[in-house]
């Protein structure tokens, strides 16, 4: 059979395994361990980045097509209601010296504390614009996007405060710990490869092959989905992790921007609109609302192919990069590969991943208009 049916019945069983929604859930491919090292700023670059709609996600840090970045965009194109100048009220040195100290602030507090913080902050630095700034601020936030213009500005001014979330790397391990094992099987002879029905209608984006980076249809990857598989995966906590982003997000704005597709709040004349935002081809069409997260991983793949000792030198040669189902290379995080060829022909994948070490194996996955609480029905043209 091809190899995209074995990968399709791999999704549907561990579906049903884990706990997931085939109207959610993402696979990512390779699964990404996450340490101390990358801490927080690794674990939320999976939040930030936006889904394809693929029933599987190749994750890069490569940039591309991010939350934050492309919600900053949609803020920049967008009106406020209401016309106060802080910049003017307070003065640029104060606005620039108070930025710097929302910065400093761990966490940056969200825009409805503005008022009071900068008050506070004002009476020691700048008395004289104490009142009038503080004034100014509440101003600025009965108006949701006039606000999260605001709330966005520490994140802006440079050196720029990195995206935030509200949990983090500590609050994932707290959290992990306390998940319930899971475990699931796929037997090529029997597992369901029906993807129809799942929320991307079975589109897929990147698959790999018997290794990381091969092509699905390279001669070895196809011999390999040949065969009779079976698949038996455990891992000793899986938990679907929530947190929402940090105060330079503000679901207000953005839902504001979704439900009107003019001007007001859309400027006209703006480069990025509602259209190149939104629809069809926009860059905010999914969001991720969760990672799905495992420790103490257990795989064991078993095919009953008979592979040549030249074939056998080149799959060991590539083992390091990281081999079907999760492609997690030797070494990685604790993570270990291993491949065994029998004598009497058959071929056995082992993965397994060491305890306490989080290792993110998909997102689940939302429209925009659902993350944001909205049908297309409720928008405004």
């Amino acid at each position: 059979m091809p190899f995209i049916t074995v990968q399709n019945q791999l999704y549907n069983a561990l579906v049903e395994g884990l706990g997931q929604s085939n109207q959610t859930f993402q696979l990512l491919q390779p699964a990404a361990p996450i340490t101390s090292d990358g801490g927080d700023r690794f674990l939320w670059s999976f939040l930030n980045n936006i889904p394809p709609l693929s029933l599987d996600q190749n994750y890069t840090q490569s940039g591309g097509n991010q939350l934050f970045s492309d919600y900053k965009g949609v803020l920049s194109a967008l009106r406020p209601a209401t016309r106060v100048d802080i910049k003017q009220e307070i003065g640029q040195e104060n606005f620039e010296n108070f930025v710097k100290y929302l910065q400093s602030l761990k966490p940056i507090p969200p825009a409805n504390q503005f008022p009071d913080v900068f008050f506070n902050w004002a009476m020691v630095n700048a008395p004289d614009v104490a009142q009038q700034g503080a004034s100014a601020y509440a101003a600025i936030i009965l108006d949701p996007i006039g606000g999260a213009q605001q709330a966005l500005m520490p994140y802006m001014q440079r050196p720029p405060a990195p995206p935030d979330w509200v949990r983090g790397y500590d609050a994932l391990l707290q959290d992990l710990s306390q998940a319930p094992r899971r475990a699931f099987e796929m037997r090529s002879a029997t597992t369901s490869s029906d993807v129809s029905r799942t929320w991307s209608s079975g589109r897929r984006s990147v698959l790999f092959g018997l290794w990381r980076s091969s092509e699905s249809t390279e001669r070895l990857s196809e011999y390999f989905s040949q065969s009779e598989l079976t698949v038996t995966a455990s891992f000793g906590h899986v938990l679907n992790f929530q947190t929402n982003a940090g105060a330079w997000y503000g679901s207000s704005a953005l839902g504001t921007a979704y439900t009107k597709k003019g001007d007001p709040p859309w400027r006209s004349g703006s480069a990025i609109t509602w259209d190149n935002t939104f629809g069809a081809a926009g860059n905010i069409q999914r969001v991720a609302i969760n990672l799905m997260v495992a420790d103490t991983m257990e795989i064991t793949v078993t095919a009953k192919t008979s592979f040549s000792q030249q074939d056998q030198q080149i799959i060991r040669g590539n083992a390091g990069f990281g081999l079907w189902p999760f492609y997690n290379g030797r070494g990685e995080y604790g993570m270990t590969t291993n491949t065994q060829f029998s004598g009497s022909g058959g071929t056995t994948i082992t993965t397994a991943s060491a305890p306490g070490v989080p290792v993110v194996i998909g997102v689940n996955v939302l429209p925009v208009s659902r993350f944001l609480g909205y049908t297309p029905a409720a928008r405004e043209q």
